[in-house]
């Protein structure tokens, strides 16, 4: 990892700023503790007639709380010798303030919203909402939330633009009727069941049908659906009509969110685990997974009848799961299928 990157990692340099925070909280109140506790000693000694014990025992508190105060100080001095790339990380570091952060955020998010506007893709437009959502700035992330919305408007009349294209070619194909699984931030209620059916929020396949990365070689095999990357919160939604099987009423939908990592040998060894899931049969033969999803947020059981559209959950990172993103997959008459066969982010919906 190149450690200039932490200059531009928002995330890191907020960990970094509240570590900062503690480091110093740990510099002041211990060793100050330590004199007070080492005072309160003394003086207790002094008035039983034992001062060379009292005087001991204060000189040993007194140095366990210069050497607490000096240990940051001296780890700053050593760290000065080392080499200028470490330097530089460093001094990101030390500079890890709120009004440095909100900065280099807005920066990013300008960025990424000026490469989604010149190529009009979704996979830049979800790197320009996920770095809008961490500016700390409600008025200036509603601003670029509005920027980034009229791009995505572009977007989906490229989409619709290229689809009836293919219609007109004769090559609608299989996908004809469904939706994409991730629907829009905005909702309706219809009849007690919540709905999201506008535009699609933004986001970008991270793992192909059949695909062998490094996670699902670490778990046997390829990989049998495709994987959504979408913010962690966006509305899962059916993908067509259908019957619930799963979960069953009562089941566990409380699997928390983690981020995997890989071991010694770069495999991610977490025994396949799918987290919290629903599992709907669309009829046709065709049934529908929709995996790692956040806990508590599934919203429908087996034997529930959904509608198109209908929010089932919220995206998240249980299970096995490296990050937040939808695990969609599709069976036909038991038989895994490329999902991209049926879903598009340019499907037609109202």
């Amino acid at each position: 990892m190149n450690l200039l990157s932490i200059c531009n990692d928002v995330d890191i340099l907020k960990t970094f700023r509240i570590i900062r925070i503690i480091i110093v909280a740990i510099k002041i109140i211990v060793p100050l503790v330590l004199l007070v506790s080492g005072a309160l000693t003394f003086t207790k000694a002094v008035s039983s007639g034992k001062t060379n014990e009292a005087i001991n025992a204060f000189k040993r508190k007194a140095i366990a709380a210069i050497i607490i105060f000096l240990v940051p100080t001296f780890i700053g001095l050593v760290s000065n010798i080392s080499n200028g790339e470490y330097l530089s990380a460093l001094s990101c570091i030390k500079n890890s303030t709120t009004e440095n952060i909100n900065k280099i955020a807005l920066e990013q998010s300008m960025e990424y919203l000026a490469v989604a506007e010149k190529t009009l893709n979704r996979s830049d437009l979800y790197a320009a909402y996920i770095s809008i959502n961490k500016l700390e700035n409600i008025e200036t992330q509603k601003s670029l939330d509005t920027k980034a919305k009229a791009i995505e408007k572009k977007i989906l009349a490229k989409e619709e633009e290229e689809r009836k294209k293919k219609e007109t070619a004769g090559g609608g194909g299989t996908n004809a009727g469904w939706w994409w699984p991730v629907g829009s931030r905005e909702t309706t209620e219809v009849n007690g069941k919540l709905f999201a059916t506008g535009a699609p929020s933004a986001t970008r396949i991270t793992a192909t049908f059949g695909g062998n990365d490094s996670v699902h070689k670490g778990l046997g095999g390829g990989h049998g659906a495709i994987d959504i990357g979408a913010d962690r919160g966006s509305n899962v939604i059916a993908t067509k009509s259908g019957t619930v099987i799963s979960p069953a009423r009562g089941a566990r939908i409380d699997y928390p969110d983690q981020a995997i990592k890989p071991d010694a040998n770069g495999n991610y060894n977490c025994k396949g685990l799918i987290g919290n899931e629903v599992i709907i049969d669309h009829g046709n033969g065709i049934k529908a997974r929709y995996a790692h999803l956040y806990k508590n947020t599934i919203t429908v059981r087996a034997g529930d009848h959904v509608e198109q559209g209908q929010v089932i959950g919220k995206s998240g990172s249980s299970g096995c799961s490296t990050g937040p993103h939808l695990h969609f997959q599709l069976e036909l008459n038991g038989s895994r299928v490329d999902p991209l066969k049926y879903v598009s982010a340019s499907n037609p919906r109202p």
